[in-house]
């Protein structure tokens, strides 16, 4: 197995055909149907078969993650970033420890549904790289393609697919892992999304996921009369919009005198206690993020991903487990923060 290389048989979305990758520079067409005569661009280790129906949410993506704010770059060189964002309070950590491990002893296949901007790539894919882990990420986000040189990954054991993930993972091969990290509740129906992700994990195999936990009943008021004005905008402009947020959440951090709630305040969803004055806006009634580690451009980027959207679903975490029951996934972990669910299950064979 030492050199083995990924091997992924992509299907034709219309008449699920097996493509072929013809020899060439990546130009228009590179990936043929030899069935119905499909014509995809791409490389040796990209395919577009995004159908462009859902332009609004690719185009947001394609802001986020792309060359002119490079969160990449911010996340592999300021490690302070990444113990900030959810993810590390969740159960990433050990999931990724868990493939690598499993990757020491035998054949791991891995699909990242709505892999980003890298992220998890970057996690599976760091020094020492075990020759028999092998990754599969799909996005609707345009710049896929740049991905494996960015990130120095090994050409021979990465595979990348823009691709709408509410729908089912066009290759034939099923993966030992499938994650989508804080992507689900951006799909027209995470339910169904959650559905089609599961019908690529091998039986046996481990899915893992995360989505939006729902906030206190003035918190998901305001935010959603927010972003029905916002998501409808263009992308850049929307970012600009966002940046009143960030304003707001600065200038919040700035006072220094704590609040207290001498008493639970159920329908409000406000705790007893004492509390500053922005973590009392942010937490219960408006999303103004700003974290100075992040600077004013990537904290407008975190309230532009909340505001702008065309999709941002929230949920109770019992709401989510129905969707693992359904799906005949065997739940084995699961962690609840303020901002998002985690659950991690095993399909049964």
């Amino acid at each position: 197995m030492g050199n083995a290389k990924i091997r992924i048989y992509v299907q034709c979305p219309h008449c699920f055909s097996l493509l072929r990758c013809e020899p060439g520079n990546g130009e228009e067409g590179k990936w043929v149907c030899g069935h119905c005569g499909l014509r995809a661009p791409g490389t040796d280790i990209y395919i577009d078969l995004f159908d462009y129906n859902n332009m609004r949410t690719a185009d947001h993506y394609s802001l986020q993650w792309g060359k002119e704010f490079n969160f990449l770059q911010y996340y592999l060189e300021e490690p302070k970033i990444r113990k900030s964002m959810p993810a590390t309070q969740l159960g990433w950590d050990r999931l990724f420890c868990q493939i690598r491990a499993r990757a020491r002893s035998q054949i791991t296949y891995v699909y990242d549904a709505a892999c980003g901007f890298g992220g998890v790539a970057y996690e599976l894919m760091k020094k020492p790289i075990s020759r028999n882990l092998f990754y599969v990420g799909a996005d609707i986000q345009n710049g896929l393609q740049s991905l494996q040189g960015n990130l120095s990954l090994p050409s021979d054991r990465v595979f990348f697919v823009r691709w709408d993930i509410s729908k089912q993972l066009p290759v034939r091969e099923q993966f030992d892992y499938v994650i989508c990290r804080a992507s689900l509740h951006h799909t027209p129906d995470p339910e169904k999304a959650f559905g089609s992700i599961c019908r690529s994990l091998k039986p046996g195999g481990t899915v893992a996921i995360s989505v939006y936990n729902k906030k206190s009943i003035c918190r998901e008021t305001v935010d959603d009369a927010m972003r029905k004005i916002i998501s409808g905008m263009p992308a850049k402009e929307a970012f600009e919009i966002c940046h009143q947020f960030t304003k707001l959440g600065k200038a919040l951090q700035q006072v220094e005198q704590k609040v207290v709630i001498d008493e639970n305040l159920p329908l409000l969803g406000i705790p007893q206690g004492k509390m500053g004055v922005h973590e009392l806006f942010y937490y219960y009634f408006i999303k103004c993020f700003y974290n100075d580690q992040f600077g004013e451009q990537l904290s407008t980027l975190v309230n532009y991903d909340w505001y702008h959207p065309p999709y941002a679903f929230r949920y109770e975490i019992e709401e989510v487990k129905r969707w693992f029951l359904t799906n005949r996934i065997d739940i084995t972990e699961t962690t609840s923060i303020r901002a998002q669910h985690y659950l991690k299950g095993i399909k049964r064979k």
